[in-house]
């Protein structure tokens, strides 16, 4: 059983690292068993449901990995600022150590399948909400409203995985680096604006107070 569990663990992530190299429909059985290591007969017996269920598999792994390195950057910073770039250089890191190769596993596949295949596409829905929530949920933390930390964890999300494609085409960090920035500032606006109009209504209420006194 460990070793049934091992071997269908290896293709997960032999399929999720090809899957963001090469995308679904040029991943072809003979790179799953070279990549993976795991015997050819294995395949069929892991996964009935065959390629379309080994790609479900890693996509829901994927999404796991997402949450975690949403974690792990909010654990490394101060502030929604310094969690935004930790976020873009972990991805970005992977991105060129992979010589521009390695992009998003999920978002590879859902401009392949998504909305031909109803059970992935179904499953790409409930792994952006995930990574949704799991930003938003960050960014309320260091006072962003329920409303504006949801808006803002979709507004990240689309940051990320456009500026992930352009610096693969561009062989290059900067579109990277330049939606990073862009982000930073929108972040520290809108927390000064927060602030700024949170501090005006405690005035407000202070005069009516006062007023009625």
């Amino acid at each position: 059983m460990p070793r049934s569990s091992n071997s269908r663990n290896r293709m997960i992530q032999a399929t999720m690292e090809l899957l963001r190299r090469k995308g679904y429909h040029a991943t072809s059985f003979s790179d799953l068993v070279r990549e993976s290591g795991v015997p050819r007969g294995s395949f069929h017996f892991l996964f009935p449901g065959g390629k379309e269920e080994l790609a479900r598999e890693a996509v829901v792994a994927a999404g796991d990995e997402i949450e975690e390195l949403v974690t792990l950057a909010a654990r490394s910073s101060d502030d929604p600022v310094s969690f935004v770039r930790v976020l873009a250089e972990n991805v970005g890191q992977r991105l060129e150590a992979s010589g521009y190769e390695s992009g998003c596993a999920i978002a590879t596949v859902v401009l392949e399948l998504a909305p031909r295949s109803e059970h992935l596409t179904k499953e790409f829905a409930l792994v952006f909400q995930r990574w949704r929530t799991s930003l938003a949920v960050r960014l309320e933390e260091w006072g962003f409203t329920h409303e504006r930390a949801l808006a803002h964890a979709d507004v990240i999300m689309v940051a990320l995985e456009g500026a992930l494609v352009l610096s693969r085409a561009a062989r290059s960090l900067d579109p990277l680096d330049n939606a990073t920035r862009a982000l930073a500032e929108l972040l520290t606006a809108d927390l000064a604006t927060a602030a700024t109009n949170g501090a005006g209504s405690a005035l407000s209420r202070t005069r009516r107070r006062r007023s009625t006194a």
